[in-house]
């Protein structure tokens, strides 16, 4: 089991060298691989088809090829002549003048206009990183904008440096010192601490979960979330 994986892998980095398949997914599902982590299924049927392409297209006659080639070309021929023969009936009518331009051209070639870039997941570390080590430091959220979650991760921000300056606000004594000092101690300290810490865990939890959920449907469907 051990040597398959590795000419998995071994595989896997060859197609990445040779600039096959979408590099991104690749290195995506080769990071899988190394950490003992499930493929999805179409990670899976993704990469038998890089690795067993089907090859009954390339063992088509050459001579299928040509002949439908020569009937393209018989066929545009023929359409060009007949559009040149309105022209003149149209020029001798009076219906239209002489245009040096209007003869019908056939395209060559035909390219698409624009492609779409293929859609990058997400590395549940650095998530994980961001949002445990920033979140130490009164910077939560920062793990959900990583991940591209705008609106909640810039909440999350905002409640974590609100309850940051009101503890340093009160220990550097810009709250009046009116509050009483049993009160402080036992209840609005309390009450920040909990709410701090709760924030916290809930933000290096939701991340993670968020990233994962994500990975998952791009690997799956090809393309973000519809409620990203």
């Amino acid at each position: 089991m051990k040597n398959l994986a590795y000419e998995l892998v071994k595989s896997i980095r060859g197609l990445i060298q040779q600039g096959v398949g979408d590099s991104a997914r690749l290195e995506y599902i080769l990071d899988r691989l190394e950490k003992g982590k499930v493929l999805y299924h179409s990670d899976k049927q993704y990469l038998e088809n890089l690795l067993y392409p089907n090859e009954t297209t390339t063992e088509q006659p050459t001579k299928l090829e040509s002949n439908s080639l020569e009937k393209l070309n018989t066929e545009l021929k023929s359409l060009n002549a007949q559009l040149e023969n309105i022209l003149k009936n149209k020029q001798k009518i009076g219906l239209t003048k002489p245009d040096a331009d209007s003869k019908v051209q056939t395209p060559s070639t035909t390219k698409l206009a624009t492609e779409q870039s293929p859609v990058r997941h997400r590395s549940e570390e650095i998530t994980l990183v961001l949002s445990v080590v920033l979140g130490l430091i009164s910077l939560q959220g920062i793990g959900h904008l990583y991940i591209g979650k705008i609106a909640r991760g810039a909440g999350i921000l905002v409640l974590s440096l609100l309850l940051s300056s009101i503890c340093v606000s009160y220990f550097v004594g810009i709250i009046p010192k009116s509050i009483p000092a049993s009160f402080a101690s036992s209840y609005l300290l309390a009450i920040l601490a909990v709410g701090y810490l709760g924030l916290y865990i809930f933000q290096v939890l939701d991340s993670r979960k968020l990233c994962a959920s994500y990975n998952q449907y791009v690997s799956e469907q090809g393309k973000s979330p519809p409620w990203w």
